[in-house]
């Protein structure tokens, strides 16, 4: 159902200064809500409209790592490291709601965008800010990519087979778990703004995000002092919860209570053991109670497996690979799930707003595509966009 009323968001303005991943994250799920948002890029452009493959035609310079969070967006190209582009830049935040970055404290000082520096320019101006290392200082200013985060924080310590070394997360994790965390963080400021508190800012950075990230894993930790340990796709405190080889592709058990256990045992035609009633047994009979289930689970196809744990309500799935969980998505969607939008094919918003899905309004934006018309919306005249391409202050 297409969206016809206003978005949550419409009428909102984001100047976003990121770069990379965690802040597009942050400034796409913004321009999917309905913010305008205007893509600040310097005049090398966002590093990832390098990174892997191209959409279309690569002038335009929208690799698929790019494309996948900068949809719902506008470009423009300003040199920041310039005196004229730094006025440029308050001429822009001055009819902007929210303004967001992921520079190192240096070098948003040195391309105005310190926060001190913008708050009393722009009281009105909500600033969320993404950083690599908490704390202030050399702290700071250490810069940190997700891979990084993921080591940092602990996270690649407890993810990985039991014997094996530490892995990483298949995806940029702690850059997305940042990007939501600085989203909400900018839309708390516009709600105190509202409120009359204005000046209100959001931060956060990778590597607290990442140890906050682990969740269960620190309570442990933080419970009994002990040292967490990588348990494959096993579970610490839950037995059984993890993958299980079938016949022709690997399945996910994941038992959440005494219940779905005895009905499991009900449909692999396994005999109930009192030692395992409960999970407290169930954890200290481990060892002996998952090679009993690998092996019955391997006598079944992944499929039918699946059909019949669904059926007994057993929370249960298939290892997909990534074509598989696509074609899924667009079967449950009435083959109707992936975007596109000039070229690109995108999946969408994963938020619904009154049930409805939300639109793609605007593809990945083209390198600079819309510096002139958003400079005009922000009240330049035709002379001065000249004067300032002929500067080399914009692109």
């Amino acid at each position: 159902m297409a969206f016809e009323a206003p978005l949550p968001l419409d009428g909102i303005r984001v100047l976003d200064c990121s770069r990379v991943y965690a802040g597009p994250i942050a400034s796409m799920l913004l321009g999917d809500l309905g913010a305008d948002i205007w893509k600040l890029e310097p005049p090398n452009g966002d590093e990832t409209r390098g990174w892997g493959p191209s959409w279309g035609d690569p002038v335009d310079r929208r690799s698929a790592y790019f494309a996948s969070v900068n949809r719902n967006k506008r470009s423009l190209v300003v040199n920041l490291k310039t005196d004229a582009g730094r006025a440029l830049l308050d001429r822009l935040a001055a009819t902007c709601d929210i303004l967001l970055h992921n520079y190192q404290p240096s070098v948003a000082a040195q391309l105005g965008l310190d926060a001190d520096r913008l708050r009393s320019v722009h009281p009105h101006l909500v600033l969320a800010t993404i950083g690599g290392f908490p704390g202030d200082g050399d702290a700071g200013e250490r810069p940190a990519y997700d891979l990084v985060a993921q080591a940092f924080s602990g996270l690649m310590s407890v993810t990985g087979e039991p014997f094996g070394g530490p892995m990483k997360v298949g995806v940029a994790l702690l850059d997305l778990t940042a990007g939501l965390q600085a989203a909400i963080g900018a839309l708390a400021g516009l709600i105190a703004r509202e409120r009359g508190r204005p000046g209100l800012g959001a931060s956060v950075s990778l590597i607290e995000s990442g140890v906050a990230s682990l969740t269960n894993v620190l309570g442990h930790h933080l419970a009994t002092g002990e040292e967490p340990r990588r348990w494959g796709t096993g579970h610490p405190d839950i037995v059984p919860y993890q993958v299980f080889a079938a016949r022709d592709g690997h399945v996910v058990v994941a038992v959440g209570n005494d219940a779905q256990f005895e009905r499991l045992l009900a449909v692999l035609e396994l005999e109930p053991d009192p030692r395992l009633a409960d999970n407290e047994g169930r954890l200290a009979g481990r060892d002996e109670l998952v090679p009993q289930l690998a092996v019955r689970i391997g006598e079944w196809s992944r499929d039918e497996l699946v059909a019949a744990l669904t059926q007994a309500d057993v929370p249960a799935g298939p290892v997909n690979s990534v074509s598989e969980a696509l074609a899924a998505m667009e079967a449950a969607h009435d083959g109707a799930w992936v975007q596109e939008a000039d070229g690109v094919r995108l999946a969408p918003a994963p938020i619904r707003v009154d049930g409805r899905r939300l639109p793609l309004r605007n593809p990945p934006p083209p390198f600079g595509a819309h510096t002139n018309e958003i400079l005009r919306e922000a009240g330049l005249d035709i002379g001065e966009i000249a004067a300032l391409r002929a500067a080399g202050v914009i692109g």
